[in-house]
């Protein structure tokens, strides 16, 4: 449902584009490509959380440090949304001639590396940690519930998701990106 919702609203954005003049401009400064997978993150980001906080509240998965995982991928999001934005403007409109496609190509291959990924964590609900069991050795005062002192349970470290697959994701589009930086620099000075 989460893929049905995200392709679906990506669609109507993009056909939206053409009359709302705020997304006619994000669509010309991020070439496109841009607009579809920055919509794409952000659509399946708010889609997963939305569609999988109930199943994620059976499946003893914490709500709430989902929505905070759901929060930094949107900030995430916003921070790629204005790299885009203001490189975007000096990338030219055609690929160049050449095996790499010029600035274009190395401004679709550092999209394509550092977006997709975490809009799939949020379409398949990556996003809420599991509670799992506290340390072996826990604070007796904290560690005991009132029910046959069984072990408290307590979330995962929240970020974790988020983090890793953004430094993955970075990582993999750190040379694209530096390719696009030195381009920035040299087409404003």
């Amino acid at each position: 449902m989460a893929v049905i919702v995200t392709v679906g609203a990506t669609i109507w954005l993009g056909n939206l584009s053409d009359e709302v003049p705020l997304l006619r401009e994000a669509y010309g400064r991020w070439h496109g490509i841009g607009f579809v997978l920055l919509t794409a993150l952000i659509v399946a980001t708010l889609a997963g959380a939305l569609l999988h906080s109930a199943s994620a509240r059976r499946a003893g998965r914490s709500v709430r440090l989902g929505w905070c995982n759901a929060a930094l991928v949107l900030g995430y999001a916003a921070v790629i949304g204005l790299l885009a934005w203001y490189i975007g403007a000096e990338i030219p409109a055609d690929f160049g001639s050449g095996r790499g496609g010029g600035a274009k190509g190395a401004y679709v291959a550092w999209l394509i590396a550092v977006v997709p990924s975490l809009a799939v964590v949020g379409v398949v609900g990556g996003l809420f940690p599991r509670v799992r069991l506290a340390s072996a050795e826990p604070d007796p005062a904290e560690a005991r519930t009132g029910e046959g002192g069984a072990p408290a349970r307590r979330p995962a470290k929240f970020y974790q998701v988020v983090l890793v697959t953004a430094g993955i994701c970075w990582a993999l589009g750190a040379l694209p990106f530096l390719l696009l930086a030195l381009a920035y620099i040299a087409g404003t000075s």
